[in-house]
């Protein structure tokens, strides 16, 4: 049915900007592709992340973090499909925090993600700014970026609730994000279903009412970044959505 007038829908006044919300919103209801019954169910995945997390704090590598809120049924937006879990971002999430300012320098081999670079199309390094090598020398291990990081703008007016992921290409390359930028590292989960659902109406149209602040610089805060609720579907079933969002959206 989508396929089918996927072209009147298009050349609709706003049809372009309407048909990405409407496949992002099917994307991420479980209603784009079909579900397998052999896939292994969401809480079995959500099973693997504990135990991930667990032996990471065991090394050494992350904290324990405080135990989130059950989920209410109120909480949730709709209903998901046999199989998917309503998670919140802090469990299946090894690191989430806003970055913070570094001191600059003219040049260096180091730079600093700002809110500018974070654009829906991709991580665009050409308004980074560069780091001394003193300042960076006192950041722990984790905060540097690592490939699949999710970067969301978390300050302002007109960018804040942006998205977007660090590529391979970056991956502990010395980059760290600044205090505008939150960083998601998720565990044992597509990066790129979280991005797609990140960047879905769902939670575009809550991010001014989520954000506290002045209308002049309104912010996301870790503790609602935290708690943000997730549609978590199998990991196989995660996979099939991404490449099913990729193909209609180049269509």
């Amino acid at each position: 049915m989508l396929l089918s007038n996927l072209d009147l829908l298009a050349t609709a006044p706003g049809g372009v900007a309407k048909l990405r919300e409407l496949i992002l919103t099917l994307a991420v209801q479980g209603k784009l592709v079909p579900q397998d019954p052999a896939d292994e169910p969401a809480g079995v995945l959500l099973q693997k992340i504990r135990a991930e997390k667990d032996r990471l704090i065991a090394e050494g590598k992350i904290k324990r973090d405080k135990p989130l809120a059950e989920i209410a049924e109120e909480e949730k937006p709709f209903e998901l499909p046999q199989g998917w879990e309503w998670v919140r971002l802090g469990d299946i999430c090894a690191y989430i925090q806003r970055g913070k300012g570094p001191v600059y320098a003219e040049s260096s081999e180091h730079r600093v993600v700002s809110q500018k670079c974070v654009r829906w199309y991709g991580l665009d390094l050409a308004p980074a700014r560069f780091v001394t090598p003193e300042s960076l020398s006192k950041y722990e291990p984790i905060r540097f970026l690592q490939a699949g990081d999710l970067l969301w703008n978390s300050t302002g007016t007109g960018t804040i609730g942006r998205a977007c992921l660090v590529p391979v290409e970056h991956d502990n390359a010395g980059l760290v994000a600044d205090s505008h930028v939150t960083v998601v590292r998720p565990v044992q989960i597509s990066s790129w279903f979280l991005w797609r659902w990140i960047q879905s109406p769902y939670v575009q149209s809550e991010i001014e009412g989520s954000a506290s602040g002045t209308t002049n610089q309104i912010e996301l805060n870790t503790s609602t970044v935290v708690n943000h609720l997730v549609p978590l579907p199998p990991l196989a079933e995660q996979s099939r959505i991404v490449t099913r969002v990729e193909a209609l959206m180049r269509l």
